[in-house]
């Protein structure tokens, strides 16, 4: 009774890596998904905003709003501080 209790055992420890196994391979393609999906680099941002300001920009970051790339950009223009939005995805000035 013992060794087949042994034998159960010892097979589902074996058996443990193979239920893993598709787990591990969904990783690279949730990092090519990733990898594929487009963004504007916020130096294109800074030249989108700039092509429509004839200002001297002061600043420009990313930040996540809801999971999703913005860039902000605050602009110079006429005595005033302006800042842009910038969707890194879609690359449209919120």
């Amino acid at each position: 009774m013992k060794g087949f209790l042994r034998q159960i055992v010892l097979g589902l420890l074996l058996s443990l890596p193979l239920l893993a196994a598709p787990a591990v391979q969904a990783a690279p393609d949730d990092i090519r998904l990733a990898a594929q999906e487009r963004f504007i680099s916020l130096d294109q941002a800074v030249a989108r905003v700039r092509r429509q300001i004839d200002g001297d920009v002061i600043s420009a970051k990313t930040r996540y709003v809801d999971d999703r790339p913005v860039h902000y950009i605050k602009v110079y223009d006429r005595g005033r501080v302006r800042t842009f939005r910038v969707d890194a995805r879609s690359g449209r000035i919120m």
